[in-house]
């Protein structure tokens, strides 16, 4: 597996990862940056925060809300794609930006096609988490599709209504 650094008008481009899955009975290291399931942190299994730079994952199954009471604390959020034909994922993604105000790292991973990357950009996701034989050069391309946009979305890129009304 490897990690895709993806921002709206830049490259995307493999970075180094950090981030290490704990184990559902384990404590982290001091320093740690570690990620869990959603129901570890539903469980009430907070020490977590005092020792660990903390990630969650979630899936197409879990409410985006119930990350609420730990969305300042949390360095990373994991968006597991179950199917790609599953589109809650992009709902997740944009509703962590737009009504939880999350900053951090939103990953994508799991089943995507290399043509949804598009979508990832304008509903707020920042990296990717892809097996070595994904198709990056294809995901590029995805990346740089369109360059009218026809609706608002989190990445804030000008739509076409309001190009056309800027025209003389």
């Amino acid at each position: 597996m490897r990690v895709i650094e993806i921002a709206v008008g830049k490259d995307l481009k493999p970075v180094s990862d950090s981030w290490s899955r704990l184990a559902d009975d384990a404590a982290p290291k001091a320093g740690e940056k570690v990620i869990v399931p959603l129901a570890r942190l539903k469980s009430g299994d907070n020490q977590i925060f005092a020792a660990a730079k903390v990630g969650v994952e979630i899936t197409g199954g879990d409410a985006v809300e119930d990350l609420k009471p730990w969305i300042d604390d949390l360095g990373l959020v994991v968006l597991r794609f179950g199917t790609f034909k599953d589109g809650r994922m992009f709902t997740a993604a944009r509703m962590l930006r737009q009504r939880l105000k999350f900053t951090g790292d939103i990953r994508a991973a799991g089943d995507f096609l290399p043509d949804q990357v598009v979508f990832m950009l304008r509903t707020g996701v920042s990296s990717l988490e892809v097996a070595d034989e994904f198709p990056l050069e294809a995901a590029k391309r995805s990346a740089k599709a369109y360059s009218v946009r026809y609706q608002h979305a989190v990445d804030t890129q000008p739509v076409a209504y309001e190009e056309r009304a800027r025209l003389p």
